[in-house]
């Protein structure tokens, strides 16, 4: 069975076209000439900030491993880190497969996050770290 989809990136250039490498995404459509195809063009987060991640995977996510540990499941850190993103809907990429209707749902990891949506993961984190776990999760300024 021949794969269905490419992802390829590119960028866009500062004159708002887009810059791309058609090498592989020529040698994948050479298996599907004749077909229609759908292009999708997301542009990506610049990223965010070092301090933020530190703040996220320094405190928020130990923090958390504490608060379920003492509810009385034992987490590592890598675990626990994979539970918080499971649990925020940020963290879901998802997209529909037009064919079947279905959604194909991809779990996004922090590194794919810029800093407005790894602040909107953290302050879901918090939300749900005082209604859970009856636990503050104090802001970056705060410690």
């Amino acid at each position: 069975m021949k794969k269905r989809e490419i992802t390829a990136t590119g960028t866009i250039n500062n004159n708002g076209g887009l810059a791309m490498y058609m090498g592989e995404l020529n040698e994948f459509f050479k298996g599907w000439k004749g077909s229609r195809i759908i292009a999708r063009f997301i542009v990506a987060s610049p990223g965010s900030s070092e301090a933020l991640k530190g703040y996220y995977f320094n405190y928020v996510v130990p923090t958390f491993k504490h608060a379920i540990w003492e509810a009385g499941e034992r987490l590592t850190e890598e675990q626990t880190e994979r539970r918080l993103r499971e649990l925020s809907p940020v963290m879901y990429e998802q997209t529909p497969d037009i064919n079947t209707g279905k959604y194909e749902t991809r779990l996004r990891t922090i590194a794919e996050l810029g800093n407005a949506e790894l602040i909107e993961h953290i302050e879901f984190l918090k939300q749900l770290a005082s209604e859970e776990y009856c636990l503050y999760i104090a802001d970056p300024n705060e410690i």
